[in-house]
């Protein structure tokens, strides 16, 4: 096994509360220069722009890129779905988008939808900081019916976590894994939030370049795969996962 650095939540210039610098060569760019291995684009309630993350990935040596999305529930609770393919974030994400309200005349729009060369290729016209109208539940089983991994977001924050929208972890939907927040992590909160149960992450949730890489999870896998990630989260077959 060998260890591998990951950041498992970075936007996108989709995200209307991003930097407009967070195009697909920036993003890769920086965490690169971060040392991280693996990092997961995971945009409020699409997957706009994972195709274009991913396609710029595979033109370089450059990190391995999990396709994802932040899905934000009915009881506003943030959860992370992560992919092997684009294409199954593509599904989920258009799936998030039908229950979103639709932009009335005079919303600024500021979500940047790019190609794999960091071109503006247009614009998202859901308001993508708003709830959907799925329930956790619905979420989480959304995120599994696309073969993903469930990542209760950030838990450790009183808003858009679990713990601080419902006030406990519910024993249905499964996750599969808690995200800690990168300032969590610094304030020593892992033992705390290990109770939970469930296997801790960290990330950046970087909205802007110098955020990726302050949060990040040590993978030790046999390579840096999906089906890797999948098998750490479990701490399966000699693969684990630690808070770094």
């Amino acid at each position: 096994m060998r260890r591998f650095a990951a950041d498992l939540h970075v936007h996108t210039a989709l995200s209307p509360c991003a930097e407009p610098t967070m195009t697909p060569h920036r993003i890769l760019a920086m965490a690169s220069r971060r040392g991280l291995d693996i990092v997961a684009v995971c945009d409020h309630n699409t997957a706009g722009n994972v195709a274009a993350v991913w396609n710029a990935a595979r033109s370089g040596s450059s990190p391995l890129v999990v396709p994802g999305i932040e899905i934000t529930t009915r009881e506003e609770v943030h959860v992370l779905g992560l992919f092997a393919e684009p294409v199954a974030a593509a599904a989920v994400g258009e799936t998030v988008l039908s229950t979103l309200p639709e932009c009335v005349r005079g919303d600024p729009v500021d979500q940047t939808l790019f190609d794999a060369e960091d071109r503006s290729i247009g614009a998202e016209s859901h308001p993508l900081a708003a709830a959907s109208s799925l329930s956790l539940s619905a979420a989480v089983a959304l995120i599994h019916d696309h073969g993903g991994l469930a990542v209760a977001a950030h838990v450790d924050r009183r808003a858009f976590g679990v713990l601080g929208q419902l006030g406990l972890l519910p024993e249905e939907p499964r996750f599969d894994a808690a995200e800690l927040s990168a300032a969590g992590w610094k304030r020593g909160r892992a033992g705390e939030y290990g109770r939970l149960g469930l296997t801790l992450v960290c990330s950046s949730d970087g909205h802007f370049p110098e955020d990726i890489g302050s949060g990040r999870t040590m993978l030790w896998l046999a390579e840096p795969s999906f089906a890797e990630l999948a098998l750490a989260l479990k701490h399966g077959a000699g693969r684990r996962c630690d808070l770094a």
